[in-house]
C-alpha cells in the first residue's frame, strides 16, 4: 500500500471547508483528545496522520450513517466496544493511546 499523508496545509484546509472545531476533526479522527488533532494541525512538527485514522475520518463524513452503522455493527461482531459519540475518559484498551 502507497500512503503519503496530506500536508499540515491540507489538513487545515479540510477542516476549514467542514467547518468543525479541532474538538470534532479529533472525534472523526479516533483521536482520544483534540491535543492529537492539535499535534497534526501542527506546522513545525509535521508528523502525518495515519491512514486508518484518516480512512475513518474521510468514512464518517462521506458515507450515509446507515453504511456507518453496518461498519460499527461488524467491529462489535468482532469483539470491539464501540459508541462514536461517547467521552473517551476511560482508559484505552487497544489502537491511539494517548501521549
Amino acid at each position: 500500500m502507497l500512503f503519503r499523508p496530506p500536508t499540515v496545509a491540507q489538513l487545515k484546509q479540510w477542516k476549514a471547508s467542514l467547518g468543525y472545531s479541532g474538538a470534532r476533526m479529533a472525534q472523526i479522527l479516533g483521536m482520544k483528545t483534540s491535543r492529537r488533532w492539535r499535534d497534526y494541525a501542527d506546522e513545525n512538527k509535521p508528523q502525518g496522520i495515519p491512514p486508518a485514522n484518516l480512512f475513518m475520518g474521510a468514512a464518517l463524513v462521506i458515507l450515509p450513517a446507515s453504511e456507518i452503522e453496518l461498519v460499527l455493527e461488524k467491529m462489535r461482531e468482532i469483539g470491539a466496544t464501540i459508541d462514536l459519540d461517547a467521552e473517551s475518559d476511560s482508559p484505552v484498551q487497544g489502537g491511539e493511546q494517548e501521549q
